[in-house]
């Protein structure tokens, strides 16, 4: 008699937690680095078995990168944020018009509604 296999039951999207934006990468268990979530290997030590973890959400502005020009007319200042885990990240800067920010600047996660291909974030008040 084959043996029968059961799938535990998933909840329904409608139910999932998706109030709280997230940003998730990778720790080394080896060296204990911190690397985005595209890496497969630890690139201090090499080790592949990344832990992947939730970032707290904020971190500090380290470059401004040059203005994107957006659909109808909008710019959107990009920049590269130094997360507080110890990862780099580039990211779009909300309701910020380009040469606002000046690097240093506390930044936190924006909501997830409007996220695109970069992570959104917002100066802390």
């Amino acid at each position: 008699m084959p043996a029968t296999l059961t799938l535990p039951s998933l909840a329904p999207l409608a139910d999932l937690p998706c109030d709280e934006p997230e940003l998730r990468y990778h720790r080394c268990p080896w060296c204990g680095s911190a690397t985005g979530r595209a890496a497969l290997l630890c690139p201090i030590c090499g080790c592949p078995e990344l832990v992947e973890r939730v970032s707290a959400g904020t971190g500090t502005v380290h470059r401004v990168l040059t203005p994107r020009h957006r659909q109808f007319g909008f710019y959107e200042t990009h920049c590269l944020v130094v997360m507080d885990e110890g990862f780099t990240v580039q990211a779009s800067l909300d309701d910020a018009l380009p040469g606002t920010v000046p690097e240093g600047t506390r930044v936190r996660l924006a909501d997830p509604a409007d996220q695109g291909h970069l992570p959104i974030f917002r100066a802390c008040a």
